[in-house]
């Protein structure tokens, strides 16, 4: 998912924490960027909250863009503890850009205008390593939202490969049942989802395939470690939970975690 990112001001502690877990492109509109935005399938606004709205500078940067059937998403760092409407003009802006919001974060941050001039500042050491932490699983959330493999268990079954469901999406073929899901289409079988896995769930057969998904413990080091986004995990809170039941009460999985390199 090729992503980029445009900031400005003190959000550039957020706009880094973002860039580091979507492998993004960081750009300051303080450089007057001129960008071709199709090739993008992510592109992300944010700056400092000034007089109850982005800033004026980001909101004509984004005014210029063309950014129809774009997703998008914004950010920024305010004064105030609570987010309340601040987001809202630069979210009409994106919209009748034709853009496609699909997330918002905002955190507090350093102010020194008005009253707070008097002070030298307010929220001096804000954002913090707990805000770049909560911008981080923002992001990481987002990623995972977005993922082409998402929505494909909706999918109907076209048939099975070594017992394991094969569903269709577009022109890729999808391995997996309800919570593992490989793209056979743009795996290159470099087998680092077997390497990786603690619970063995990939095996190698004609291509990869994830065999044993209901040892799964969501994890995603297969998905985080795949180098085409081949993997999805199907997260939920349904199956964390039979996650739990089978670590308190059997050993299976603990037998699987055991298991010799050469399980499969």
């Amino acid at each position: 998912m090729k992503t980029i990112i445009f900031y400005r001001g003190n959000t550039l502690k957020i706009a880094e924490s973002m860039t580091d877990a979507l492998s993004a492109e960081l750009v300051s509109i303080d450089s007057n960027p001129s960008i071709d935005l199709s090739d993008y399938d992510l592109i992300g606004f944010g700056s400092a909250i000034n007089f109850a709205a982005h800033d004026i500078r980001l909101q004509r940067f984004v005014s210029g863009q063309y950014l129809k059937g774009k997703n998008v998403f914004v950010f920024s760092t305010r004064c105030r503890p609570f987010l309340g409407a601040y987001h809202k003009h630069l979210k009409k802006i994106i919209e009748a850009k034709g853009g496609i919001i699909v997330g918002e974060f905002s955190c507090q941050g350093f102010d020194r205008t008005g009253p707070w001039v008097l002070i030298d500042g307010y929220n001096k050491a804000r954002p913090n390593e707990r805000d770049m932490f909560k911008a981080r699983l923002f992001s990481e959330k987002l990623r995972w939202k977005l993922h082409p493999l998402a929505f494909v268990c909706k999918n109907p079954i076209a048939g099975y490969s070594e017992s394991i469901p094969i569903r269709r999406k577009g022109s890729y073929i999808v391995a997996g049942n309800k919570v593992v899901f490989l793209n056979t289409s743009t795996c290159i079988k470099c087998g680092k989802c077997i390497n990786v896995c603690p619970m063995h769930i990939f095996a190698r057969r004609d291509t990869i395939l994830p065999m044993d998904e209901k040892n799964c413990i969501q994890c995603r080091l297969c998905a985080d470690n795949c180098p085409t986004s081949s993997i999805y995990i199907r997260e939920s809170f349904l199956n964390g939970f039979r996650i739990a039941l089978r670590e308190s009460f059997s050993n299976k999985l603990q037998n699987s975690y055991k298991a010799e390199d050469n399980h499969h």
